[in-house]
């Protein structure tokens, strides 16, 4: 690539515009084009197929079967947990449901109505995922009431070669009829290099633009579709709420709709998307299925704590260093398996068994699953940017591995054919004795009819199980990786942290901790991470028709619009040092300063605008629809498992500081990677190098004590009734 700049460089006008045009042909035009830009750096990697990759426990969701699957060993201090828990809870509004007037300090983005009863909670959610439909359909394209957004889950410098001091172009440039930013040939050029050379990719070419020209540039192809980079909060909105019928077209490679043949969430389009997003969604945000998720979140992760204290039990120094990023996948693993259609891949209790005793105790029937998702992700990631007329000539040809690629889906598939059929017979056992409850997802999509009444087909259930699968584990994972990473390097956040976990006395955390603002900071911290370290760095869209845009760019049928979760969580115009990991950027009084800073900038010097543009902001903020802050990306087609991904990573960050002091690998074999932990992007974030800390038990667990010492003073300042 350096060549081909110094070629570029010294040429002609005409031949520099002929190399231009050969590249962005080759980089625009097709279907894979933005793939291509975004893994042009680690394709080769993708073939090595880094540790970090596979499956080793994956999962962000628990199976909501608790009551009825097998607890390893943790039985009787589940149960005494369920005992001690509402048996309501429900799902938090978009930026998750914050509470009360009562705590001292209210969650990020907390209402006065934000106390609403349980019921009015879920039935907003329902309300406003049914206002993202309409809006992909065209329906309701006028403003609906604010609080009930198109996003409800999108709440939840010098390291570019960008210096902080450095004049940047103001937030957006409001269209007055000149010519829109455009990427000339040279700026466009040494930022694809530069993203090509970083293992981000595209995302960092998306920040230089910004820099360079505003947060809404355009790029010209002379042979295929223009594209249109956003980062600007307001052009977001309009792309992903204001008319996102326009926008509702996702890119995905080839490979991934060659196998799943345009099946499940990710893979499908139109109203077969809609239908299927409806009915996924549905045990995210059912207080019933809820409260079982919270159930296997917490099992899993003391099940994994309760392995890791033993191990230090075991060493003389009384700690271990651990590869977090490993063990986050195991839990994961173990809670999606549950959560999506009640399976057990038991991986807690074989980490527990090798790290314990040496022992491989996998059964062949989770080792063949678990080889062959690790097997089709390591495919997928070779064959991510090739185009479909080619795999469909390599398949019949039988070269390469797509056919290879084929048989392990094959293998995944039938796995799940035999679970979906065993999971049919088990819910109609359930209604015929009268309970209609949700377990898992799975529960909810067996009971599922088309128009004409008829249940689903298998191989549609299983697009939608697989898809929650692949989109929940490493996301979740990788989410609980970078909160112990943090909190191993940063004291205060640690012990921020401590306080919150302290006053719960003992018990272990609950979604209804969360829920209820007794975990505010801890879920600031997960939000701040999520922010940093986005699990996907993309969410581009095609347009379906001609468009203008309110930056001035004119759109055409088919053009790429390039949205970014990491380029946006680490956009200087928005964040304020944004290297920097500070959980106190989701605080109320945070919030109202970048209400009024993108107000500012939208109003420009007209104080009626202004006043008007704040309370807008203030209100899409609270809702979690303010498009500055998208790792679960935006509009229709945003993460159905928001709300649930926060409470998980919420609940798991809590327990761990509870149980453990957590501190910097100091084994004298890993280096300490700094501020910025060595990160690469195939289909979501992973870390190459693993991710390494120490970890120390605490005896008693954070609160017991504060528990015992309540009590003693209550018995001490009790007054006599007699003398």
């Amino acid at each position: 690539m350096d060549s081909i700049f110094e070629y570029y460089i010294g040429s002609s006008d005409r031949t520099k515009a002929h190399t231009s045009a050969v590249l962005r042909s080759s980089l625009l035009s097709s279907r894979a084009c933005i793939y291509l830009l975004n893994m042009s750096s680690i394709a080769a990697r993708c073939c090595s197929t880094p540790a970090s990759r596979h499956v080793r426990g994956a999962s962000t969701s628990s199976s909501p079967s608790s009551t009825t699957i097998r607890l390893p060993t943790r039985t009787t201090r589940t149960a005494e947990r369920r005992s001690r828990r509402t048996s309501a809870i429900v799902a938090f509004s978009s930026s998750s449901r914050e509470t009360s007037s009562s705590s001292s300090s209210k969650t990020p983005g907390a209402t006065s109505t934000d106390t609403a009863a349980n019921s009015a909670i879920s039935s907003s959610e329902d309300r406003a995922d049914k206002e993202d439909i309409k809006n992909e359909n065209g329906e309701g394209e006028e403003e609906e009431e604010e609080g009930q957004g198109a996003c409800p889950y999108s709440s939840v410098k010098s390291f570019f070669g960008m210096d902080a001091k450095k004049e940047v172009p103001d937030l957006r440039s409001d269209y007055d009829g000149s010519e829109p930013p455009m990427i000339d040939d040279i700026a466009f050029l040494k930022s694809l290099v530069k993203a090509a050379q970083h293992p981000v990719g595209m995302p960092i070419a998306m920040l230089d633009w910004a820099e360079q020209k505003g947060e809404c540039v355009g790029i010209q192809n002379a042979i295929g579709p223009d594209c249109v980079s956003i980062l600007d909060p307001e052009i977001v909105e309009y792309v992903c709420h204001t008319n996102a019928k326009n926008y509702k077209l996702r890119m995905l490679p080839d490979a991934f709709r060659f196998v799943i043949k345009n099946k499940g969430i990710t893979g499908s389009d139109g109203q077969y998307n809609r239908e299927h997003r409806l009915m996924c969604q549905k045990p995210f945000i059912n207080s019933f299925s809820l409260t079982q998720f919270s159930n296997t979140v917490e099992e899993r992760i003391s099940y994994m704590c309760e392995t890791w204290r033993t191990a230090c039990a075991m060493r003389e120094e009384g700690k271990i260093n651990v590869n977090i990023d490993n063990d986050s996948q195991l839990v994961t693993l173990d809670v999606i398996g549950k959560v999506a259609f009640a399976f057990d891949f038991e991986q807690c209790e074989s980490h527990a068994a090798k790290l314990l005793r040496g022992e491989d105790i996998v059964s062949d029937n989770i080792s063949q699953i678990l080889d062959s998702y690790n097997g089709t992700s390591e495919i997928m990631g070779q064959l991510f940017i090739t185009p479909g007329p080619i795999l469909k000539l390599q398949y019949a040809l039988g070269i390469g591995r797509v056919r290879e690629l084929k048989e392990k889906y094959a293998i995944l598939e039938s796995v799940g054919t035999k679970l979906i059929t065993e999971r049919r017979e088990t819910v109609k056992k359930r209604v015929a004795e009268g309970d209609f409850n949700d377990y898992c997802l799975l529960d909810v999509l067996v009971k599922a009819t088309d128009e004409d009444g008829n249940l689903l087909p298998d191989d549609d259930l299983w697009g939608d199980i697989n898809d929650v699968m692949a989109a929940g584990h490493r996301t979740t994972a990788s989410n609980f990786t970078v909160n112990l990473f943090h909190v191993a390097r940063h004291p205060e956040i640690q012990r921020r942290i401590e306080e919150e976990v302290a006053l719960l006395g003992g018990r272990a955390p609950t979604f209804e901790d969360v829920q209820e603002g007794r975990l505010d900071y801890t879920r600031m911290v997960v939000k701040e991470s999520l922010r940093k370290y986005a699990p996907i760095n993309l969410f581009p869209r095609l347009a379906s028709d001609e468009d203008t845009l309110p930056s001035g760019h004119k759109v055409k049928a088919g053009d790429f619009i390039l949205l970014s979760s990491y380029a946006m969580g680490r956009n200087p115009r928005v964040w304020e040092n944004p290297l920097e990991f500070n959980p106190e950027r989701f605080t109320d009084e945070s919030l109202r300063v970048q209400a009024e800073k993108q107000a500012k900038a939208s109003a420009k010097d007209d104080p009626e605008k202004f006043e008007i543009a704040k309370e807008r902001m203030r209100r899409r903020m609270a809702a979690g629809r303010d498009f500055t802050y998208t790792p679960f990306g935006a509009g229709p087609r945003s993460c159905i498992g928001g709300v649930f991904a926060l409470l998980t990573a919420t609940t798991m960050l809590a327990t761990a500081v509870q149980n453990f002091k957590f501190g910097k690998c100091d084994d004298g074999v890993h280096e300490d990677p700094g501020e910025e932990i060595p990160i690469m992007y195939d289909t979501t974030i992973c870390f190459p190098e693993g991710v390494w800390l120490s970890m120390t038990p605490r005896e008693p667990k954070l609160g017991s004590d504060f528990q015992q010492s309540s009590s003693e003073a209550k018995t001490s300042t009790a007054v006599p009734m007699s003398r």
